[in-house]
């Protein structure tokens, strides 16, 4: 039975609990580098997998691994965490990822996804991710595929959830807070394995490090953010959307689309921005019963969104010369005819 079809089958019934021996088998192939590929702008539960897949790496097998960084860590709280966890990247280009030598692991992302930086033709051997599959599995030698779970930080805690296994404080930390910022604090999207697994990792944690990284001190910046985001927005009924415009970090855009949707008359918020060539999207919803990411792939395509139940993100290329104040603007509108909300009368948030 494959890896895929194996974990598949044993979600959310607390078995297959300890380092599966299939992905140390993979990890331990002799005088080769691992290189562990997160998403490009990788999120706490990104950041917290990719480190503790390292860890097992090096603690169990001894084996050399490397955290690529596609892209930037732009939220203040993901680079807190990466300073006070102390969580090691390396520039992709720095790797050798089409060395045959080279054992790739994706976290939290798979291939043919445009959010990470595996080359063309090159195969990950490892794939471990919670997001819907995308694409056949059959040839990668590990894969462990769990939709059902809030965050991949819960699979890889579940890795550890090993009595035998002395869970290091950072790694912990790293977790806990990989699994609360993935899942809001357990109140989206969250699976009991997402709880049995923070409840595990709580007493391993560095309680004062966690606070820090929870309360990140952010730039005058940001605040001139939030004001952007709030003076572009237009509600459509029951859907709020912002054109941010120029954003300093990919993942700007899904900061704002979870403090939109904080809005009480809206069961969607989506907020678009540019960074360099693309635009970027996020999509959020209370609504339980619908796909965002299905979604989201409806708008954008499929091969340039995803995501869960009630949380999707996107990034589009920019035609040379093109205006990308119109682009955004078609974005907007089959994002807000793809809710149901296409004849609302649109109404600025704070008028005017």
């Amino acid at each position: 039975m494959s890896p895929v079809a194996d974990y598949t089958s044993l979600m959310g019934n607390g078995a297959g609990r300890g380092v599966p021996s299939a992905l140390l088998s993979v990890i331990e192939q002799p005088g080769r580098l691992l290189v562990i590929l997160p998403h490009d702008n990788p999120d706490p539960d990104a950041l917290a997998s990719a480190a503790t897949l390292r860890y097992i790496a090096t603690t169990l097998a001894g084996k050399d691994a490397a955290i690529a960084l596609g892209g930037f860590v732009g939220r203040a709280e993901n680079r807190a965490m990466v300073r006070y966890l102390n969580i090691p990247l390396v520039p992709v280009a720095d790797l050798p990822l089409r060395d045959p030598a080279t054992v790739i692991a994706l976290v939290d992302t798979q291939p043919g996804r445009l959010n990470n930086s595996l080359p063309d033709g090159v195969r990950p051997s490892i794939v471990i991710d919670h997001h819907p599959q995308y694409s056949p599995m059959d040839q990668v030698p590990f894969a462990d595929m769990r939709e059902g779970y809030g965050a991949t930080s819960t699979i890889l805690t579940e890795y550890l959830m090993d009595k035998r296994l002395r869970v290091e404080t950072k790694i912990a930390t790293a977790l806990f807070y990989g699994i609360m910022a993935e899942t809001q604090d357990l109140g989206r999207e969250a699976s009991d394995p997402d709880m049995a697994a923070t409840h595990f990792l709580y007493p391993h944690t560095n309680k004062r490090r966690l606070a820090k990284i929870e309360n990140a001190r952010v730039p005058r910046e940001y605040f001139a953010a939030f004001r952007e985001a709030i003076q572009s927005a237009v509600i459509y009924d029951r859907c709020v959307v912002s054109i941010l415009g120029d954003i300093r970090y990919p993942d700007m855009v899904a900061e704002m689309a979870d403090f939109l949707l904080r809005l009480d008359e809206v069961d969607w918020a989506a907020a678009i921005g540019r960074y360099e060539h693309h635009l970027y999207v996020s999509l959020r919803t209370t609504n339980r019963d619908v796909n965002a990411g299905d979604l989201l792939q409806g708008v954008l395509g499929s091969d340039h969104a995803g995501g869960h139940d009630m949380i999707a993100g996107g990034r589009i290329a920019l035609p040379p010369g093109a205006d990308w104040h119109e682009s955004a603007a078609r974005v907007r509108g089959r994002l807000v005819a793809a809710v149901g909300m296409g004849d609302a009368q649109p109404v600025r948030l704070c008028g005017g």
